[in-house]
């Protein structure tokens, strides 16, 4: 190939790259992905709430008086599928009460097997236009704007920016993903607790040592995951028995029993607690032994006791034991 027409390759190749460069914003754990028409700047904000921390990581980009921004935000209690049009309902009036503007466009969209939500908002003051969609992905909602001067319409870069969203391949069945999403695991030491994020929330409150407290969302029970090293006792049951009666004006031992966790027997508890003259029913799961000591408990009064025996049954499973051995010890 001649020189000149080699030179006018690359040229080309180098033009049809400027006029394509563009910067995605795909982290390993987000869920929704976009491309920004420039590098974009990154934020962190928590909101405390009595359930724990709301994070909003956000990315955004300012060019030539647009603005793109990529958020997302997640949540002490794991929305569902089922909460998607309250969450969107809540987030549209917290954006509108936060800035105000006339809502030209409402309607519902599609990407891939998810349903979202979008807006066109026209910002008068600003003498802007804004498009708003709303993504519930993996636990997780995604907020995805672009703002553009009311005059100049829609740009190619603003275009890009839509025509680039999607979800990450990994995310990519609906249904499989919001099941999933709605497992957490806590760890102490050789200890993990498989939780149903949807149902249970860490007490933000709680700041003891090796104590971790769920509380369930309906507020109908409670429980405990608290971890140590291994104790001088015949059975978990006399510990754990000893303790409720200091407190308590009367313990009653429904049953007692073993339990396999995986490979791992462990003790199995269910006995009731009167105290201020209110009976509580409690489920626990108890291990001692060379990987440390383990207690997951759960109680509710007893009145409501039926309505959750289930979903405590499910957390207790969730307890998994690794096996001790060297360099690997409870904390």
């Amino acid at each position: 190939m001649p020189l000149h027409a080699a030179a006018r390759c690359l040229l080309l190749a180098l033009v049809i790259l400027v006029c394509h460069s563009v910067h995605a914003a795909a982290p390993a754990e987000w869920a929704v992905t976009v491309n920004f028409p420039a590098p974009a700047q990154e934020t962190e904000q928590r909101i405390r709430t009595d359930r724990g921390d709301e994070v909003a990581l956000r990315r955004f980009v300012e060019v030539s008086g647009e603005r793109f921004i990529l958020t997302r935000i997640t949540y002490p209690v794991t929305p569902l599928a089922v909460h998607r049009g309250a969450l969107f309902k809540h987030t549209i009036e917290t954006l509108m009460n936060s800035r105000s503007g006339e809502i030209r466009e409402d309607n519902q969209f599609e990407l891939g097997t998810y349903a979202g939500h979008r807006l066109l908002i026209e910002q008068r003051r600003e003498r802007s236009l804004r498009e708003v969609r709303l993504l519930l992905v993996g636990g997780a909602l995604y907020f995805a704007s672009a703002e553009w001067p009311a005059a100049a319409g829609q740009s190619a870069r603003v275009k890009e920016f839509w025509s680039s969203l999607a979800v990450a391949p990994a995310y990519a069945d609906a249904r499989v993903m919001d099941d999933r999403s709605r497992w957490r695991e806590l760890a102490q030491g050789n200890f993990q607790l498989r939780y149903d994020s949807s149902r249970w929330f860490r007490d933000p409150a709680t700041v003891e040592e090796n104590l971790i407290v769920l509380l369930r969302v309906d507020e109908l029970a409670e429980a405990e995951f608290m971890a140590g090293p291994q104790v001088q006792a015949a059975t978990m049951e006399e510990l754990v028995l000893a303790t409720a009666k200091e407190s308590a004006e009367r313990v009653t031992m429904r049953r007692r029993g073993k339990k396999l966790q995986g490979s791992t027997t462990v003790e199995e508890l269910r006995f009731s607690v009167r105290v201020d003259g209110v009976t509580y029913e409690n489920h626990g799961y108890f291990y001692n032994g060379p990987e440390g000591s383990v207690q997951v408990r759960a109680w509710s009064p007893e009145k409501n006791f039926a309505e959750v025996e289930g979903d405590i049954a499910e957390l207790l499973d969730g307890l998994s034991i690794a096996k001790a051995r060297m360099g690997l010890v409870a904390r």
